[in-house]
């Protein structure tokens, strides 16, 4: 365990972040023409840049993780949001795409036994598969080391400076509750949720914002849109809304020796809103691999354990 305390990346939260700050309001009016090349590059260019896919074959070409949008997260506390999430920065970080993870909801050393469990698809790894999974993170992934609440004002400067330093190119922040914001203050969620959409707005980076769904009579239906805990703007405001959802009637059954749901999915995520692109919105049922904590499509077969060569 001691090399997951010593991983290198951890930002401490004592940087000064005062010329992160929000630049001041610029008069940008331009002509059409000032864009002309870019809308020709998107057409017919060599080097048009779409989305990174989900690591969900049966969503590829249906929703992408795109530069310039942040998503919303949403899902019941224990839901598995986190575990999803981490299970994408993998994928995505397998692509070269360097993440920074903000999240005081869980310390770095969870954080990364987890990507490492999803990495190898397994929670017994060897001592030179960690050395080589660190020397492989090393330059695709930053952490926060702050485990409390932190101040909502400096969540848009910190996701600039690792823009700006580290060329990050996926950002989580898990989640808005731990963002020092009252719950029931939405107009204050509503402007830091338009800060750091700002950023989105202004680099090549994609925001993944975790939020906790309002509590109701039980969690056995799927959150949707309108179910994100805190203001009715969150949902609006942002390009794209995801929903994870876990069976638990499903365990319940299976823990009274009930084989009536064995056939069911173990979770479902489910694209709610999804602004660019098409806007296909639809669900996907997943399976979940208890040893590698890895999510899988029905007709995928269970993730098998591999010694993994970086």
């Amino acid at each position: 365990m001691s090399n997951l305390a010593n991983f290198p990346n951890l930002i401490p939260d004592s940087i000064d972040l005062s010329k992160y700050m929000e630049p001041s309001a610029k008069h940008n009016i331009r002509t059409v023409d000032h864009y002309k090349n870019g809308v020709i590059e998107h057409f017919i260019g060599e080097n048009v840049k779409y989305g990174r896919d989900l690591p969900f074959k049966s969503l590829h070409g249906k929703f992408q993780l795109r530069e310039n949008e942040m998503t919303v997260w949403v899902g019941y506390k224990g839901h598995g949001k986190s575990a999803v999430i981490s299970q994408v920065f993998v994928h995505v970080m397998e692509y070269n795409e360097p993440c920074f993870v903000i999240s005081p909801e869980f310390t770095p050393v969870q954080l990364l036994l987890r990507m490492i469990f999803q990495r190898i698809k397994r929670r017994d790894p060897i001592a030179q598969e960690l050395q080589d999974w660190f020397d492989w993170a090393v330059k695709r992934l930053w952490l926060y080391d702050q485990q409390a609440s932190i101040k909502p004002d400096d969540v848009a400067p910190l996701c600039r400076y690792v823009c700006e330093e580290y060329g990050v190119k996926h950002i989580l922040i898990d989640s808005l509750m731990k963002c020092g914001i009252a719950p029931d203050d939405y107009s204050r969620q509503k402007l830091f949720v338009d800060q750091v959409q700002n950023v989105a707005h202004n680099y090549p980076v994609h925001i993944h914002l975790v939020a906790h769904a309002k509590k109701a009579k039980d969690d056995s239906a799927i959150p949707g849109i309108h179910d994100i805990k805190g203001g009715s703007e969150i949902g609006d405001l942002v390009e794209n809304v995801v929903a994870v959802w876990r069976n638990k009637p499903k365990e319940i059954a299976q823990s009274m020796n009930d084989m009536a749901k064995i056939g069911e999915p173990d979770a479902i995520i489910k694209i709610e809103a999804q602004r660019n692109a098409d806007g296909w919105i639809g669900s996907l049922p997943l399976f979940f691999d208890k040893r590698s904590m890895l999510f899988y499509e029905q007709d995928e077969q269970r993730p098998e354990s591999e010694y993994v060569k970086f």
